[in-house]
């Protein structure tokens, strides 16, 4: 039997394990330890009254290493008051709490499973200083029956955080997919729509009437959407909105942010 026909095959299986070694990387991993530094909110908005705001986070749960109440995100104002935040239960899997004008609220939330890192969902906060803050969990609202003023608090995601970092603790532990912030209050059924469709933020990516001229819609108020897929290990979290709201992952010494397949399907 001769060895050369077999080159062909030996060569087309080659070509298969060096596709196999392509990943596609999804979400960030998050065990304490590290968070992620944007702008003040004040600084991404559109116009400067423009005070309506949607933060969105495709996000899923892990293990939990600490027994502080891991957080989503903070806006800190230069009192070290806590504007806004959201933290999930170290010990209950079901719960998450709420911080508005530094009041804290725990909902218990039937939708959530945080110890099933495969259930990822899309967290929604509706904020303004003319109407209550609002919260959906997935398509699930809950009316939270309060307004914040914002003071020009930098948007910090997965720890709790001043610009200063004189306040740096509660870090996150799960994988947060995607994160979306819009100068816009988003409508109850675009939320619904989002929800059923992870890779979509809207039913069309744009409108036009009758004569093929574009429509302004809710689609142009994307002021920042930062989608964590990774090729390989960075420290820049790209903006990928018409408006480059850049951000920077921060890490101490003996922790790190893992790169997962995870994500939103």
């Amino acid at each position: 039997m001769k060895v050369w026909k077999y080159l062909p095959m030996l060569f087309f299986l080659s070509c298969i394990d060096l596709f196999i070694q392509e990943t596609q990387y999804n979400s960030l991993y998050f065990q304490g330890g590290s968070w992620i530094e944007l702008e003040r909110i004040d600084s991404m908005k559109l116009e400067s009254n423009a005070n309506d705001f949607t933060l969105q986070f495709w996000v899923s749960g892990g293990e939990v290493d600490t027994n502080e109440a891991p957080a989503l995100f903070s806006l800190i104002d230069s009192s070290d008051e806590i504007t806004l935040a959201l933290l999930r239960d170290p010990n209950q899997q079901n719960t998450i709490t709420t911080v508005i004008n530094s009041q804290s609220s725990k909902h218990e939330m039937s939708e959530l499973d945080w110890s099933n890192s495969e259930n990822f969902y899309l967290i929604s906060l509706l904020f303004s200083d003319g109407s209550n803050v609002k919260m959906y969990i997935d398509s699930t609202s809950k009316d939270l029956e309060e307004r914040i003023n914002l003071g020009g608090e930098k948007l910090i995601i997965s720890a709790m955080a001043n610009e200063e970092r004189t306040i740096l603790e509660n870090f996150w532990y799960g994988y947060i997919d995607e994160v979306r912030l819009w100068n816009t209050l988003l409508a109850d059924s675009t939320i619904k729509f989002q929800s059923k469709h992870p890779d979509k933020i809207g039913e069309n990516y744009r409108y036009t009437d009758e004569n093929g001229k574009e429509i302004d819609t809710y689609l142009d108020s994307l002021i920042g959407i930062w989608r964590l897929n990774f090729e390989e290990p960075n420290t820049a979290i790209e903006d990928d909105s018409a408006y480059d709201n850049d951000g920077i992952i921060y890490t101490l010494t003996g922790y790190s942010v893992e790169l997962s397949e995870k994500g939103a399907q």
